[in-house]
Parts: C-alpha cells; structure tokens; sequence
C-alpha cells in the first residue's frame, strides 16, 4: 500500500516559561498519521547521527528518508539528487523500516550513536 505525500502531521511550536525566571524552553509538538507514524518515531527517537546515517543508506538504495515516509528518489540533473516521489513506501513499524533499509534494529533508548 502507498501513502500521499499530504502527510496530515500536526506540529505545535511553543515556548515554556518558569514563574519567577527569565529561562524558557522551546517545545516541539508533533502529531502523526497512524500510517507514517513510524516514520515520525525514527525521526524523533535518535539523534542527528543515527538519522543521517538511516538517511545516507536510504539514499544509497534509491530512496529519500524523512519523518513522513520512505519515498522512491528521482533523479536530478547532471546525475545529482533530485526530489523524492509523491508516494511513500508503506510501513507499519520502525523495525520493518530498519529491516528493509538493511540496518540492525536498535530500541528507541540505543539511538543516541
């Protein structure tokens, strides 16, 4: 089954304030499509090196990897990356994604590489 590339994520951006003190944080809220909903946990669940390097071997096989799916890469010109398809790969969990990228499966608290 293929998805669109309308991906339906809803994202809040904010900021935390602390009675009494100057400090405030910023806060990212994502909602996600139960079918891309995987995608979102990869992209959220590891830091910068573990998601270059699922996005590096996603591009190596042909593919682009973002948090709203595994979409088949076009080609560009002169043999350069070009833009991703329309429709994403279908995937029900994050392992099924780490299987069919080739990489080893790593729980949500081993993604920080």
């Amino acid at each position: 089954m293929q998805v669109g590339t309308d991906s339906g994520v809803d994202t809040y951006f904010g900021f935390c304030t602390y009675p009494g003190r100057e400090l405030r944080h910023r806060i990212d809220l994502k909602v996600y499509p139960r079918n891309i909903y995987a995608f979102g946990l990869i992209a959220w669940t590891g830091n910068d090196v573990l998601n270059r390097r699922l996005r590096l071997l996603a591009e190596s096989k042909g593919y682009r990897l973002d948090d709203t799916g595994l979409f088949l890469a076009t080609q560009g010109s002169g043999g350069k990356r070009g833009s991703k398809a329309t429709a994403s790969l279908s995937f029900r969990t994050e392992q099924e994604v780490f299987e069919f990228l080739g990489f080893p499966w790593l729980e949500p608290h081993e993604r920080n590489l």
